[in-house]
């Protein structure tokens, strides 16, 4: 089995396979754009591991799902990938870019332009109308200005609220149900998401289902039987962080505290499991949200992740 750490003896020289990605000496204009398949498994794990210039929210089996689905687009060159983008399902006309990556000396403004000239003209014709990307300023700092140098433009911010004193200012609807979630609620979750969410925000079966069946928390509301809301949860540093990743409730049933009841049933889980901290993260424009995290005692932390968006 070839391995790309193995180190050839020839004579008195030692050569490294396969060096790629380190030469500095590359000329753009030879590399050809087309979509990614699954094929390019191999490859695209190298670059997004070994590039010069690197970006990934890919977690789990992301990677293989994109690349069956030909989910982005690659620069390739004598028959190696020398650039990468990957992006997100569509949902309603929006993507999100999931991965970036570029081999040394294809990293060039126009290498950047290539690749993401290529991906754009792919996407609009496939009808997507707007593509987002949303990372921490202060690590994808090479991205950001790179992005907004040929049209990404703001859009919001993504703000991080924490709460470390685990009282409970109210449980909400004494009338709602909450009751962890299973495989068979997978259909109406992800209708409930479809309706509560821009079509930005929307998650799909591939990050709502594993979560169910998963996830250390996931709960859906009950009301005279209905599934009218869900939360789910992650956890972090071996369970003393709590995440909030989602809650949701139906917009007809809205106003009845059932959300409340949602964030009591987290927080009494949190404690139990013996978390010192949960967090959320909301868009700068949910002023409402804001308002309910607040009087539920999540403080806001000052962390603010740029949400850029290009219209194609």
């Amino acid at each position: 089995m070839y391995n790309e750490n193995a180190v050839a003896e020839t004579g008195s020289r030692t050569q490294l396979p396969s060096m790629w990605l380190f030469r500095k000496s590359f000329d753009i204009s030879r590399a050809r754009p087309r979509n990614v398949s699954s094929g390019d498994l191999h490859a695209v794990s190298r670059l997004l591991r070994d590039g010069s210039r690197r970006f990934s929210l890919l977690s789990g089996n992301d990677l293989e799902i994109l690349l069956a689905e030909g989910l982005g687009m690659a620069l390739e060159a004598a028959g190696e990938l020398r650039a990468v983008a990957l992006i997100s399902r569509s949902s309603e006309e929006t993507c999100w870019l999931r991965a970036v990556a570029f081999a040394e000396g294809a990293e060039s403004s126009a290498g950047i332009t290539a690749l993401m000239s290529a991906l754009h003209a792919s996407l609009k014709a496939a009808g997507v109308r707007h593509v987002y990307f949303g990372g921490d300023g202060n690590i994808e700092h090479w991205l950001l200005p790179t992005l907004r140098a040929i049209g990404y433009q703001h859009d919001t911010d993504v703000l991080v609220y924490e709460k470390q004193r685990f009282n409970i200012p109210s449980t909400g609807n004494a009338t709602v149900h909450i009751r962890p979630a299973t495989r068979e609620d997978l259909p109406i979750v992800l209708r409930l998401d479809q309706v509560c969410f821009e079509p930005q925000w929307t998650k799909d079966d591939t990050i709502l289902g594993p979560a169910i069946e998963q996830g250390p928390y996931f709960v859906v509301a009950e009301l005279d039987g209905a599934v009218v809301g869900y939360a789910y949860a992650t956890a972090h540093f071996g369970g003393r962080l709590m995440h909030l990743v989602r809650i949701a409730v139906a917009p007809e049933y809205r106003g009845q505290q059932i959300g409340v009841s949602l964030l009591a049933d987290l927080i009494s889980y949190a404690r139990e499991s013996g978390a010192t901290a949960v967090t959320l993260n909301t868009q700068a424009y949910n002023q409402s949200a804001q308002r309910l995290y607040r009087w539920f005692g999540f403080a806001p932390t000052g962390e603010r992740h740029p949400i850029l968006r290009c219209d194609l």
